[in-house]
C-alpha cells in the first residue's frame, strides 16, 4: 500500500469520527440549545473542509507534483495540528504510527523545499544518531566525531569527507536530549537530523523557529544496531540550503 492510501484511509476514519460527532451534537443539542448546537456544527464542517483540502494537498505532494509554495505552508501546519490524532487513529484501520510518521516527515521535507535558502555553511549543522557507527567499534566519536579513524566499517568515514568538502559541523547525539542540547549550544539556522521516524518526527515537532531537514535512517539490522545512512542524500540537502 503507497503512502497516500495509507493516509487517506486513516484520514477517512477522522472524517466519519468528525460527522458522527456533528450527527450526535445535532440530535442531543439542537432542540435544546439551537445556536449552539449550529455553531459547533459549523466548527466541525470547517475542520473537514480543513482536512479535505489538506489531504488534497499532500496528495499532491507524496506523488511529487507542484504545489504552491504558500498552499504548502498551509498544509503543513494543518498536517502538524492533526498529525497526534491520525497517528493515533492509525492502528484502527491496521497502520502502524511509523508510517504515519513518514508521511508527517516527506510533507516536512516538502515544505522545506519549497522555500529557498543560501546559508553559509556554519549555519548548518548535521544530527546523525549513534547506531550510525559499526557496534564492534571502540571509539567514542559521540564526543568528538573526528575521532574517527576511518576504517571504512560504517558510514561515519564518508560523513567526514562532507564534513572536509562543505565545512559543515556534524555530531552524533546519543538520543534526543542531547540532539537538543547541540542546537541549543550551536544556534544553526537549519538542521539535517538522521533517524529513524519516531526520533525524526518528535525532533521536527520540539524544534521552534529552525528548518529541520529530515533524513531516514536504513535498518537492516533492525533498530538501533549498525544503520545506514544515504549519504548522496544528506549531500543532496547540504547543497540545497547553501546553494552550491
Amino acid at each position: 500500500m503507497t503512502d497516500i492510501k495509507k493516509y487517506v484511509k486513516v484520514i477517512n476514519i477522522f472524517l466519519i469520527t468528525l460527522i458522527l460527532s456533528a450527527l450526535l451534537i445535532h440530535l442531543f443539542l439542537f432542540k435544546y440549545i439551537n445556536i449552539l448546537s449550529l455553531v459547533i456544527n459549523l466548527i466541525i464542517i470547517g475542520i473537514i473542509v480543513l482536512i479535505l483540502f489538506s489531504t488534497i494537498i499532500t496528495y499532491f505532494t507524496l506523488n511529487d507534483k507542484k504545489v504552491n509554495k504558500y498552499l504548502m505552508k498551509i498544509n503543513y501546519k494543518i498536517i502538524r495540528c492533526i498529525f497526534p490524532i491520525i497517528s493515533n487513529m492509525s492502528k484502527f484501520v491496521g497502520i502502524s504510527k511509523d508510517e504515519i510518521r513518514k508521511i508527517f516527515i516527506k510533507i516536512n521535507n516538502a515544505y522545506i523545499y519549497s522555500k529557498k535558502y543560501n546559508l553559509n555553511s556554519e549555519d548548518l549543522i548535521i544530527l546523525i544518531p549513534h547506531c550510525i557507527q559499526n557496534h564492534n567499534c571502540k571509539l567514542k566519536v559521540t564526543n568528538d566525531i573526528d575521532n574517527c579513524k576511518k576504517c571504512g566499517m560504517c558510514k561515519i568515514n564518508e560523513l567526514l569527507k562532507l564534513k572536509g568538502k562543505y565545512n559543515v559541523k556534524v555530531f552524533v547525539a546519543t538520543g534526543g536530549t542531547l540532539a537538543r542540547k547541540i542546537i541549543i549550544d550551536n544556534k544553526p539556522r537549519a538542521v539535517i537530523a538522521v533517524a529513524c521516524e519516531r526520533d525524526l518526527t518528535s525532533g521536527v515537532k520540539d524544534v521552534k523557529g529552525i528548518s529541520v531537514l529530515g533524513v531516514f535512517n536504513s535498518r537492516p539490522y533492525g533498530p538501533c544496531i549498525n544503520t545506514n545512512i544515504n549519504i548522496k542524500e544528506i549531500e543532496k540537502a547540504i547543497d540545497f540550503f547553501t546553494k552550491k
